[in-house]
């Protein structure tokens, strides 16, 4: 019962502060809606103020807008006289960022001046056009000043021969003349002058090519007039340098031109670049091939060295008309004036030694090797140094057609209408060139008055003319031309060998026989025949000795063949003869008429064709 009491007790508790809460919960709910009500109308109130406020505030914006824009203006009246000094009085180096900004100004007063088109602006923009031109004139001269200090002329020969790449401009000073480069195209006919820094480049650099190179075409020709050698040798060619420093400068100069110059300038400004370096090269290649026309027969290698030094680079002067937008005719013309002059010279070669046998040689005394020999083969040894251009030459001329009188011929379509190879046709030249060799100097040799004579030149020549078969064409000729010029070796060594025949008949003996048997004790008539034998021996011997002794076999092999096979003959026959009668007392004083022991016989005879006079 107590328990219910307190319960019930505790339940009116609650239920009284229930009403109590209830009661604040009214109160507060009244208040905010006091509160709300407020709001409301302080809303109402402040929101006009604050649209106004926000007029006044972009308003005030916009005044000091157009007051600095104002002051702005007015200054541009002004920036001529504040700028001017710095402007007239140039960039320094070292800050080069303060002057671009001077620059800068003038260039935005001249553009905002400009689109407002008022007349009391006329004046200033024409003196802001006139600071800004004297600020690009000022700009190039540095551009060039940068330029010139980065364009030493070099030694290009100190590259090439080490194969390195032609140095070009470090990457600081590049990249400041790009810059440089990048404002200067900025500016346009806007401002009433358009920067010639493209031209600055083009001479500078230029100017730096052509003296680069000036001693390489110097040398080009000095080389050429002032050999030590009477005829051309192979690689001494002073213009291949000369091509291949050419181009590998031209290939630098392209990176750089690229890298400076804008893009749209970089084509045009390489082609005049390179053009006075590229002219003054092809007129040193004229000069050569004028040379070469004038000595063709001493100079025409120098020919075939530039052909191939210029065919094997065509591509690489290819890839520069390329980008520098051009054709260039000079240098194709350079090219088709070599090739003629080339294809010329085999026809003139053989006419050469054609024209020598009605011309009046100077046939050696000796009967040694002739000039005419020597130079002959010395210039088809060449052409095989140059084997693969001359069989493209000699397929463009046609097979057979170098025997052509023609000096005129149109040598720019082939004519062969053969299908022969080039090394057929190579193998035809030489054949023709030897033959008409052979035939002057047969004709030549007619010019001596004794037969021996007549034979040991022949021999000399030909047995020349086939060693260089043997050794230096064997690639080259037919072998039917060795066995041809082994057969006229033979020929002139039995003909040689004949003239001996009337010293040898002396020494043909008899045996005299009495009774059917042979006498061994001789009468005074066979007695004076072998006296007459050994008198007509001697005597023809030591005429046709003194004769055959100034005569000479330079060649040591040769001398020994030809000497062996008179000794063969006349070293037997003596040795008979001499043993038969050397005991028979045909004489009461036989060495007057036995004038050589076998041994001294056959040492005069080694001492043939020596040179020495005795």
């Amino acid at each position: 019962m107590d328990r219910l009491d307190e319960e019930s007790a505790d339940l009116d508790f609650l239920e009284e502060n229930l009403k109590n809460t209830e009661a604040l919960t009214e109160k507060m709910t009244s208040m905010l809606n006091i509160f709300d009500d407020r709001l409301v109308r302080l809303e109402a109130s402040i929101l006009p103020i604050h649209k106004s406020t926000l007029t006044l505030t972009k308003l005030a914006e916009n005044i000091d807008r157009t007051r600095n824009g104002v002051l702005e203006i007015i200054g541009y009246f002004d920036l001529v006289e504040r700028e001017e000094m710095m402007i007239k009085r140039g960039p320094n180096e070292n800050d080069l960022e303060s002057y671009l900004n001077s620059i800068g100004k003038c260039k935005k007063a001249i553009e905002v001046l400009s689109g407002m088109r008022l007349k009391s602006s006329e004046k200033v923009i024409g003196q802001l056009k006139q600071l800004l031109k004297a600020a690009i004139l000022k700009l190039e001269d540095l551009f060039r000043s940068w330029l010139t200090n980065r364009s030493n002329s070099i030694e290009p020969l100190s590259y090439i021969t080490k194969n390195l790449d032609i140095p070009g401009i470090p990457q600081g000073p590049l990249q400041n003349l790009a810059t440089l480069s990048s404002y200067l195209s900025s500016f346009g006919p806007e401002i009433g002058y358009n920067s010639d820094f493209v031209k600055v480049y083009i001479e500078v650099r230029s100017t730096y090519l052509t003296k680069s190179l000036k001693t390489l075409a110097q040398g080009s020709i000095s080389t050429a007039e002032k050999r030590s050698t009477p005829v051309y040798e192979k690689g001494t060619c002073g213009f291949n340098s000369y091509t291949d420093a050419i181009l590998k400068m031209f290939k630098t100069e392209y990176e750089i031109a690229e890298k400076i110059l804008p893009s749209e300038s970089v084509m045009p400004g390489y082609r005049d670049t390179i053009q006075i370096p590229l002219d003054n090269y092809v007129e040193t290649g004229r000069t050569l091939t004028n040379r070469i026309k004038k000595n063709m027969q001493t100079d025409v290698f120098l020919a075939f060295d530039m052909m191939e030094s210029l065919n094997k680079n065509v591509g690489s002067f290819e890839e520069v008309f390329r980008l520098a937008g051009k054709k260039d005719s000079a240098y194709n013309e350079l090219l088709y004036s070599l090739r003629a002059v080339a294809l010329c010279s085999f026809p003139e070669f053989i006419d050469e030694i054609k024209n020598n046998r009605a011309k009046t040689m100077n046939i050696p005394s000796d009967g040694t090797i002739h000039e005419l020999t020597i130079t002959t083969l010395q210039h088809l040894k060449r052409l095989t140094d140059y084997q693969e251009t001359v069989e493209t030459m000699l397929l463009t001329l046609g097979d057979g057609n170098w025997n052509s009188s023609e000096k005129d011929a149109n040598f720019s379509r082939d004519k062969t209408g053969r299908g022969v190879s080039g090394n057929v046709v190579i193998q035809h030249y030489f054949a023709d060139v030897l033959e008409s060799l052979s035939n002057t100097l047969d004709s030549r040799s007619k010019s001596y008055k004794k037969t021996a004579l007549t034979c040991i030149f022949l021999l000399n020549n030909y047995h020349h003319i086939l060693k260089s078969v043997r050794s230096q064409f064997y690639s080259v000729l037919d072998p039917d031309i060795e066995r041809k010029y082994e057969k006229m070796v033979k020929k002139y060594n039995d003909g040689y060998q004949d003239t001996w025949k009337p010293c040898f008949s002396n020494l043909m003996d008899t045996t005299w026989v009495r009774g059917g048997s042979a006498l061994k004790a001789l009468g005074s008539n066979e007695k004076s025949i072998v006296k007459e034998k050994f008198k007509n021996f001697n005597t023809e011997f030591e005429e046709t000795y003194k004769v055959h002794k100034s005569y000479a076999i330079p060649d040591p092999d040769l001398r020994i063949q030809v000497i062996k096979d008179i000794k063969i003959v006349l070293m037997p026959v003596y040795n008979r003869f001499l043993e038969k009668y050397q005991q028979t007392e045909f004489s009461k004083n036989p060495t007057k008429y036995i004038r050589y022991d076998p041994q001294t016989l056959e040492n005069m005879v080694n001492r043939l064709f020596d040179g020495s006079i005795y």
